[in-house]
């Protein structure tokens, strides 16, 4: 009996199906649901929606097949193919309920046009029903979708739940050369938008993430039609993103580890905390970038253990200094690039450099010759190291227009204690200080002992020093006027104290 039975149900099932696809293909195609779905977008959206062909389908759930869509004008957003899945039930009722959304060959532009989502309470209900009405919508997934903005492209599949006044972006993984970079979080509202984002990536790109934000927020806020001006309007753009990159490249720049919390505004984006590793060192504090034509940037920081070795190779004056930097930055300015840095920072920085060399400074060199007397004496022909090694070497530093000044420069090492003020190119491609140095005994006895014995201060030997030159060929030079002028003085207090005491002496003796 079931055999018998079984062909006749799969008969009155085929010829159910082709029935369905028939209606399906009769009613959904025809020239005026083409039109009204259209008209219905357009108003949801706010922006002019075209349609360029319209079938249906029942496999593998009852559907409407739209072609060649394209959003604003001109369009910004166009899709291929958008497959409207819905149920049978809805479908007999002219509705789609409870739709998903799948859109393949999808391209978006950024900027976006400036939508203005309209609520399903506010859409004009009047006049006669349409022939279809898109009701809701429970998902929409995009496949091998393109975004593209500044010039740069990324493509993947994005999976996207609407919400009352937004959206949960469940899955959204984007590809841009070689990167990749996955988006979970949700808008909150469209309105701003508001909402809260996580982003992780192998390698993230920040130059390419703020162009990217710079045109999503350049028509940031989505109005709302019809609304009254006593409204409180819309609460400002605020999106809150979380991230966390293996490594990320900013300028030429390449941070390792990064983690932290990015807020963005309408005119700007701030990550407060933000952490990596930069030049084997670290950099804990914020971070903040306006979103204009020309980048600015605030950070406000602490570095610790920089490889200053690394950073000289940076900026071009490789073994420049070497030695592990520790301090805070507190600097703002414009670009992203190292020349548009140096050059544009302006702040203070405290800043401190230990056991490290100054390459040709050559410092303890030219202080033993000028000691030495010996007027055919020459740096060249000292056997001392024009490398000058330090034990600690910090300043305090007011920067501006690519220059530091400082007035509390310290220079320690075994030999002697530099202590200095003036100012020197960021780009190390000029020096000017000048200071006092303070020998150590055993320097001193290098020096000439008889010289530096009428050059002492507060109990030590001391000597006017200037440093000129360049970072990669500094050159150092010891006021000699000055130093006869203190031993002039320093040896005329000694003969003045020798006279007075032998006078005394002489007093007391009678």
């Amino acid at each position: 009996m079931h055999k018998k039975a079984l062909p006749v149900v799969l008969l009155a099932f085929m010829v159910a199906s082709v029935g369905v696809f028939l209606w399906a293909r009769t009613v959904l195609t025809q020239e005026n649901v083409r039109a009204a779905l259209a008209g219905q977008l357009s108003e949801a959206l706010g922006q002019p929606v075209s349609i360029g062909s319209i079938s249906a389908a029942i496999y593998p759930r009852v559907s409407v097949n739209l072609g060649d869509v394209a959003i604003g004008e001109p369009a910004r957003i166009t899709v291929e193919r958008l497959q409207v899945g819905t149920s049978l039930r809805a479908l007999f009722s002219r509705r789609i309920e409870h739709a998903d959304l799948r859109l393949a060959g999808a391209r978006v532009e950024l900027p976006l046009p400036a939508f203005a989502i309209a609520s399903s309470g506010a859409r004009d209900r009047s006049g006669p029903a349409p022939p279809l009405e898109l009701v809701s919508i429970d998902e929409i997934v995009f496949s091998d979708v393109q975004i593209v903005s500044g010039g740069r492209t990324l493509r993947g599949d994005v999976e996207l739940v609407p919400a009352a006044k937004g959206l949960t972006i469940r899955a959204a993984t984007l590809h841009a050369e070689n990167a990749s970079i996955k988006i979970t979080g949700q808008i909150t509202d469209f309105s701003g938008p508001s909402g809260e984002l996580s982003i992780s990536a192998g390698e993230l790109n920040l130059d390419e993430l703020l162009v990217f934000v710079s045109d999503f927020a350049g028509d940031a806020g989505v109005a709302r039609p019809g609304v009254s001006n006593d409204v409180p309007k819309p609460a400002p753009m605020n999106i809150v993103m979380s991230l966390a990159a293996d490594t990320a490249k900013m300028g030429a720049l390449r941070l390792d580890a990064l983690s932290g919390r990015a807020r963005i505004s309408s005119d700007r984006m701030t990550l407060q905390p933000i952490g990596f590793r930069l030049f084997g060192g670290k950099y804990d504090g914020t971070l903040s970038f306006s979103l204009a034509k020309v980048t600015g940037f605030q950070m406000d920081a602490s570095l610790s253990e920089i490889d200053m070795a690394a950073v000289m190779t940076f900026v071009g004056t490789p073994g420049a200094i070497t030695g592990r930097l520790s301090g805070k930055v507190n600097l703002a300015g414009t670009g992203v690039d190292a020349d548009s840095v140096l050059k544009s920072a302006k702040g203070t920085s405290r800043v401190d450099i230990t056991n490290g060399t100054v390459k040709n400074l050559g410092l303890v060199r030219t202080i033993v010759i000028a000691g030495s007397g010996r007027s055919d004496a020459s740096p060249q022909s000292s056997d001392v190291s024009r490398d000058e090694a330090f034990s600690r070497l910090g300043a305090t530093l007011a920067i501006a227009s690519g220059t530091a000044n400082t007035s509390d420069l310290r220079f320690e090492s075994n030999d002697l204690l530099l202590s200095a003020s003036g100012s020197f190119r960021l780009d190390g491609s000029a020096i000017d200080l000048a200071g006092q140095a303070q020998l150590s005994d055993a320097l001193a006895a290098r020096a000439g002992r008889d010289l530096v014995r009428y050059t002492q201060e507060q109990g030590r030997p001391t000597l006017p020093v200037t440093i000129t030159g360049t970072a990669a060929s500094p050159q150092v030079s010891v006021d000699v006027a000055g130093v006869l002028r203190r031993a002039i003085t320093n040896r005329a207090k000694e003969e003045v104290q020798k006279t007075i005491k032998k006078g005394l002496g002489g007093i007391f003796q009678r």
